[in-house]
This record gives C-alpha cells, structure tokens and sequence, in this order.
C-alpha cells in the first residue's frame, strides 16, 4: 500500500509538473482562432483577437489579450462598434472548478465603443436571433471584483444628438459596493463633464433590486444632477429620479431636448422623473427662472421619431422681464443700452424646425415695469417648424388684451401673422402707482392686424402689413402729467388743450395703415371740449421714428386759432416734441366740418362691435361722421360741429 501510495504521489507530481510546465511554455496565441470563431457566433458578429493572448498561471491566473475587435452592424457609421488594445483580467480557479465565473480583478485599456441609432429607430447594441436573445442573460454575467478603465471613449449617435465622451477613469468594486465613472468630452459643441456613481456590479447581475445610480452632468455652463433608482441602466428603463438643473440660459438645453427654447436669465429647477416607453414625465417641476417661479407637470418623447415637449405651468410670481426671450430679446445684461426699442436678436428657424412643443402657461401675479398687468394666459404650439401662441392674453383690471401670434419657420426667412384685440383696458391702470393716476380717466379698445416677414422681431415690424387702431373715450388726463413731461411739450400741449388741471378728452380715434413697416393716419383725432386735434405724418416702424403734426380745430372763436402746430420727431426712445415754428396755428373757424376732419370715418365705423356704449362720445362721434358722408355739402358744413 505504501509503495502503491508512492507511486501515485510521484504521478500526480510529474503530471502537475508537466501541466505547468505545458502551460508555461504553450503557445496561447493557438487558442485566437477557436475564440475569435466561437464568440463571433454567439454574438451573430464579426469577433477578432488580433494581438498577442497570454496567460500568468498561478491558482489565480492573469490572462492577457491585445488588440480585441467588434464588427458594427452594416448600417453602422463606423466598420468596428468596439476596439480595445489590451483586456487583462484574473480568474479564480476554484470557483471555475465549483461552475462559478469570479473576475477578481478586469482592466481594459484604450476601449473604444460606439453606441448608435438609426433612422428607423433600430440599435447596434442587440446581438443574435430572436431565440438567443430570449435566453437568461443573467446567467452569463461573471462577478467581477475591481474593474478599471484606462483612457477609454464612448460616441453615442441618433438621428438629431451626438455625444462624445472620454472617459478619464472607470473603477467598479464589488466589495465597496459601487461603481463609478469620470469622464470628459463634448456634446454638440458644448464642453460635457459626466460623473457617475452606482450601486456594486452584483446587483445589475441579480437585478433583484432597481440599481441606484447619482449622476453629475456639466453641459458648459449647465449642470444637471439625478440621484434615484433605475430598473436597467444600460437601457435606462424604469428611472425613477429626483433631477435638477441649474444654468445661466434655458435655450442652452436646446442640444440634450432638440427643441427650442428662449433665451432666458439663470434658472434652477428641479422635479421628479420617471419614464414609460419613450415617454419621459417630470412630476412636482418647480423652481425659478430670473426673479419668476414656475410650477407644474412636464413630459418629454419623441413623437413620430421628433423630439416633443408638453408642459402644463402656473407662476406665482411672473416677471416680464423673464419673457422677453419669448420676443426675441437678448436677456444678458449689455454694457451698453441698445437704442433701439424693440428686440433685434434674431429667431433660429432651424431650432424652431428640430422639435415640437406645447406649453401652457399662466399667472395671476405679474410684475412689469410699465405696464401693469392682473393676469397672463399663453398656449404656446410648435410644429414642424409653425408655432402659435394662442391665446397669449393680458387681463388689465376688468379689461383684457387677447392675441394671437403664428410663426411659420420652414423657410429661412420666418413669416408671422398677429392678430391683437384691446377691450376696455382703463387709463387709470396704465398709470397705477403714480400722482397721476386719480385724475386719470377713460377706456381704451382697439386692434392690430399684422403680417410680417423677418427673423426678429424688429425686421418683422420694420417689414410688417396691416392695421391698427385704436379708441379711448370719455378720458381725462393730469394737466401736472403733461407739465412734467419736458418744457417744450408743456408749452405745446398747454396751448393746443387747455391749463385745467385736468384736461378732458371726450374720444380719441387713432387708424393707421401699415405698408412695409410705415404707419400712416387714416384718423388721428382728439375729441376735446374745445378742439379737435388732428394729426398727420407717419411712424417708421423700421427705423424706429416718428414724423407727425397735430393740428387743433377749435369748435368755437379761442386764442388757440393762432397757434402753431404740434411736431413730434425723432425716435421712439427719445422724441422731440416742439410747436411748428414756421405755420402761424390753425387759423380753422368753429364751423370746421366734421365731415372733413372724418374723411375716411368708413375705415372706423366696423369698431363699433368693439363694445362702444351707444350714448358713447365715440360712437355719436362716429354717428356724426356717417351722417355727414350722406347728406348734402352745405349741410355737411351746417353739421361741422361736435356737440
């Protein structure tokens, strides 16, 4: 027995000896082939091994493989979805022995992975048929201990983004429990900062438990944080995050949603995220952009393969100022004050092309500098390029702007059609928390009727067609409001009006016709106890200046006969306003015919269904101006006179 016992001591021995021996000195660079054969059919794609294959044999052993290829789909944009200059990694043998597959230790070295669409939709990252793919992937996953990436890089494509990212360092630890990823590169343009950090890589093996995952994203200036679970990191299925974003300018998130947004000032907004099938869902959304806050329920997909965006929001607080993006206004702060008066920055039609959106929006508290609002009411829709904002409506007090504004931009030139409705907005509002207010009176009606073509907003009014006008009847304004203006007006308007000190005006009628951006009066009157004030001229919408004269008609024999005429010049932002220094005034007798200042009254009397009381100044004023265009001249001339 002992001899038998020896013998097989000094077999076993040899035979161990030999192994090492086979396996110190066997050439692996034999098993290439076989490999490269093998995996190439599980994965239904070109596999190659085209480096060296080395084994350190120890009870551990380190296996090394070089220069390692992954052929792309055919449709793929490159020939290789995945390269790799080295692949080093260690098994234990005891539990390969045991059926179990235990990677202490797996580094890669340069890895380079493209991960892409295509337009119908269909990814490179799905491997085999059908029936192989309906198997336990489970089951082939290995546990891996430590898992390290050196210089690796990682290019995303879709129809509309692409991303490019380098990966400075990847560690995965199994005993720690996470896994972490660092990476640099760019995303359309814009510098991209990722850092990730996620749960151990046993647990997307078992996938008993949704994975946790914190992730810090940096898009230039924007950085977004989500922190939460998600079912299937690799396809992202099942999030459920807490997310938040924080930049100088929403429109800069134009590149990650594909559709446009306005530039705005800084904003930090956060919400909760969750996903089904390609639809995303931010619940709770809140936060504040510039001085306004926003509140509401957000979803995002790719409807019909186009990025789509659908929100439903409410503000507590709405600063206009914050919406100036909305027409085109540049919200960065300038070192210098444009002269100009309405926004020049101009709209992008290819942004307003990449995606759709519907957007509500409303607020009952708004804060403008001048213009004092109740409340705001706007449905924004974009479509292939065609956006509405309708309604985008102002109530003021018991009165109420409405309009409606469309974009077409499937041209490079955007061309815009506006539709505005003024209903009884008071004076008195538009003079809220100043002196002037109480001795303020009188409602205001009116429309706009505008096309236009242009990328901004000034090169759609300086290029704009239509009408406008407009009516204020039984008014009243502060004499001190008119003193204060400047020394030049005080004394032109004190000597046309009157020194009450408060100056009555019965109606105002003000009907322009637009052509190419000029304004011309067809009716500019001023009904007033004792004149009527005409004005004549024009307003260039293009160039922003104003060209007008008005002239006073008194309706009985008053000094105001042999007064010069009102000019008013010079830009929107700073006018000049002085009496005509060349025309000794309106020398018209009392009997001025009403007919004749209304000539083109039938261009006013469809505003009549705006709302005018019939015992209204306006509308007896209007009344007149009909009579007059039936009856004979000389009872026209009887007629002159506004009661």
């Amino acid at each position: 027995m002992r001899q038998i016992l020896k013998w097989t001591g000094i077999v076993i021995a040899v035979l161990v000896i030999a192994g090492v021996l086979l396996a110190a000195f066997f050439d692996w660079n034999w098993l290439r082939g076989p490999l490269s054969s093998a995996i190439s059919t599980s994965l239904d794609r070109r596999f190659a091994i085209k480096g060296d294959l080395s084994v350190d044999v120890s009870t551990t052993p380190r296996i090394t493989v070089d220069q390692i290829e992954l052929a792309n789909t055919p449709w793929g944009s490159r020939p290789e979805m995945f390269t790799l200059d080295r692949l080093e990694f260690s098994i234990r043998l005891k539990d390969l022995l045991g059926g179990k597959v235990v990677l202490p230790e797996v580094r890669l070295i340069k890895p380079r992975l493209v991960l892409e669409k295509n337009g119908k939709g269909e990814v490179n990252w799905e491997f085999g048929s059908a029936e192989q793919e309906s198997g336990d992937e489970s089951a082939s996953l290995p546990e891996i201990g430590l898992l390290a990436i050196d210089d690796g890089q990682l290019l995303y494509r879709d129809p509309v983004t692409e991303i490019d990212v380098s990966v400075a360092s990847g560690i995965a630890s199994a005993r720690q429990q996470f896994v972490k990823i660092q990476g640099r590169g760019r995303y359309q343009e814009a510098k991209l900062k990722i850092e990730a950090t996620g749960g151990a890589l046993s647990e997307l093996k078992e996938k008993k438990m949704p994975y946790p995952v914190d992730i810090e994203l940096a898009l230039g200036e924007t950085l977004i944080t989500a922190k939460g679970t998600v079912k299937d990191p690799a396809q992202f299925e099942e999030p459920d995050l807490n997310l938040t974003l924080k930049g100088p300018d929403l429109s800069e998130l134009q590149p990650l949603l594909g559709v446009s947004l306005p530039k705005t000032p800084p904003y930090r907004l956060s919400g909760h995220v969750t996903r089904k099938g390609e639809q995303w869902n931010v619940k709770n959304f809140q936060g504040d952009v510039g001085s306004s806050d926003l509140a509401g329920d957000l979803t995002y997909s790719t409807r019909d393969r186009r990025p789509f965006l659908r929100a439903d929001l409410a503000s507590k607080r709405l600063d206009m100022k914050d919406l100036a993006g909305f027409l085109g206004a540049d919200t960065a702060p300038k070192k210098e004050e444009s002269r100009r008066l309405f926004p020049d920055d101009p709209y992008d039609p290819k942004a307003l092309r990449a995606g759709d959106a519907d957007v509500k929006l409303r607020s009952k508290n708004i804060i403008t500098p001048n213009f004092p609002v109740d409340e705001f009411v706007a449905h924004l829709k974009l479509e292939h390029g065609r956006l509405t904002l309708d309604p985008l409506n102002f109530g003021i007090d018991v009165g109420k702007i409405t309009s409606r504004i469309s974009l077409d931009a499937r041209e490079e030139k955007i061309e815009t059609k506006a539709n505005l409705e003024i209903r009884k907005v008071p004076f008195k509002r538009l003079l809220a928390g100043t002196r002037f207010a109480e001795q303020s009176a009188g409602s205001f009606l009116g429309r706009a009727n505008l096309a236009a073509i242009g990328n901004s907003v000034a090169e759609m009014l300086g290029h704009a067609d239509g009408d406008v006008a407009l009516i204020m009847e039984n008014g009243r304004i502060s004499n001190l409001l008119v003193e204060l203006i400047g020394l030049d007006i005080a004394r032109s308007l004190a000597l046309v009006l009157t020194h009450d000190p408060s100056i009555p005006i019965h109606c105002v009628i003000a009907d322009f016709s637009v052509s190419q951006g000029l304004m011309e009066p067809q009716l500019l009157l001023v009904d007033t106890n004792k004149s009527n004030i005409v004005g004549t001229g024009g307003v260039n919408l293009g160039d922003e200046t104003l060209d007008l004269v008005l002239t006073a008609h008194p309706k009985t024999p008053t000094i105001l006969s042999a007064q010069a005429p009102l000019i008013i010049k010079g830009s929107f932002k700073e006018p000049d306003v002085y009496p005509d220094p060349k025309t000794l005034g309106a020398k018209a007798a009392a009997s001025v015919a009403l007919g004749a200042l209304l000539t083109p009254a039938a261009a006013i009397i469809p505003w009549i269904e705006l709302g005018l009381e019939e015992n209204s100044e306006c509308h007896a004023l209007i009344d007149a101006a009909k009579k007059s265009k039936t009856e004979p001249p000389r009872l026209k001339r009887k007629r002159g006179a506004v009661k």
